[in-house]
């Protein structure tokens, strides 16, 4: 065990040394550049460079630097690319400084593809579901009209793709586009009551009006495809506009139904109703929102929050008279559209793919 760990030791203090030498051979580095001994330094920094444990990310930064703009001057234009390459799959944001970069330097870069190709992630969150009653239905003769639908909260969680569009056109603006279609996991719930129920066929005592409570859960499997609009694309914060369809698919619904008869305490109740068969399979809407993105480290961070409007009514027609439903509580479905307020937040990695832009024939 001892062994062991004078074996760890003394490597680690190899690596930490070499690390040292490094940082002396960067330092020699920057002042050969700096007094125009340009063809030393690919010897120079080579062994740093190919060795994982020499020069730190940073240091590798300034190391394709000083070889890139060496190439430049010695006019070597295809080292330069090269190095140019190596620079920009070590830190996929290297951005020159316009400040103090060279003007040959900048345009090189500028030659390069540097923004992301794509980006992939994950987003979670919660949403208010609002129904929107368009058509009423019902069994008992007094229940017409009475019956309150409202909207509880529920969550989503998916997966997105995004996409930049448009990136070699010239206008900046339209390179502010970025298709992102999501595919979304959305649970919402409903609550539905009625009170009094049946009062007209059962009499007028207080005893015998009958209350149907009937909160409802549905799943959903969601496609959005959201086209967004960066408002400040340059900035490490990015806030953005959004608008898209989408396209819901059902999974399942049931309610919980129970009826309790007046003031008698009698209540009749069982297992979740299965509903599932009385709705479209298929229902659209169109969905828009703000949000921004702000870069830690690797990842992009995002948060949104957004109006989905639906266009349809859910329910299936044909099929909107459940049998256990309508014979054990006098329930029926209604027609109605869903609206949802929701609110996500995210994390994307963008992927990178730099490589020397091929400039089009005229």
């Amino acid at each position: 065990m001892k062994r062991i760990l004078v074996l760890a030791f003394f490597g680690l203090s190899i690596n930490l040394a070499f690390a040292q030498n490094c940082a002396q051979t960067l330092r020699l580095a920057v002042s050969s550049y700096d007094q125009g001994r340009l063809h030393e330094l690919p010897g120079l920094l080579k062994k740093c460079l190919d060795d994982p444990n020499g020069f730190s990310k940073a240091d590798k930064v300034t190391a394709y630097r000083l070889l890139t703009l060496s190439f430049i001057y010695l006019e070597e234009p295809e080292q330069a690319d090269s190095t140019m390459i190596l620079l920009l799959q070590t830190d996929h944001f290297y951005e020159p400084n316009q400040a103090v970069d060279p003007a040959e330097f900048i345009g090189l870069y500028k030659t390069f593809r540097t923004k992301p190709v794509f980006s992939w992630g994950i987003k979670l969150g919660a949403n208010l579901t609002q129904p929107n009653v368009t058509s009423n239905y019902y069994i008992g003769g007094n229940a017409k009209g009475i019956g309150q639908t409202t909207g509880k909260i529920g969550i989503q969680a998916g997966g997105v793709f995004e996409k930049a569009l448009f990136q070699g056109w010239k206008k900046s603006k339209w390179q502010n586009f970025t298709l992102a279609p999501e595919i979304l996991y959305v649970t919402r719930s409903i609550d539905y009551a009625n009170t009094p129920f049946l009062n007209y066929d059962l009499g007028n005592d207080p005893a015998t009006q009958t209350d149907l409570k009937a909160p409802e859960s549905q799943v959903w499997f969601e496609l959005n495809v959201m086209l967004q609009y960066k408002l400040k694309p340059k900035s490490k914060f990015d806030p953005f506009v959004e608008i898209g369809p989408g396209i819901g698919l059902l999974s399942s619904s049931s309610i919980a139904a129970n009826t309790t008869r007046g003031t008698t305490g009698n209540v009749v109740s069982g297992t979740n109703v299965d509903v599932t068969n009385s709705y479209k399979k298929l229902v659209y809407s169109v969905i828009a929102g703000v949000g921004g993105r702000y870069r830690v480290g690797p990842l992009y961070i995002t948060a949104e929050l957004r109006y989905q409007y639906g266009l349809i009514n859910i329910v299936n027609e044909a099929t909107r008279y459940n049998s256990e439903l309508a014979l054990d509580y006098a329930g029926v479905m209604n027609d109605y559209t869903i609206n949802n307020i929701g609110a996500l937040i995210g994390a994307s990695i963008p992927v990178f793919r730099p490589q020397k832009l091929v400039k089009k024939k005229k």
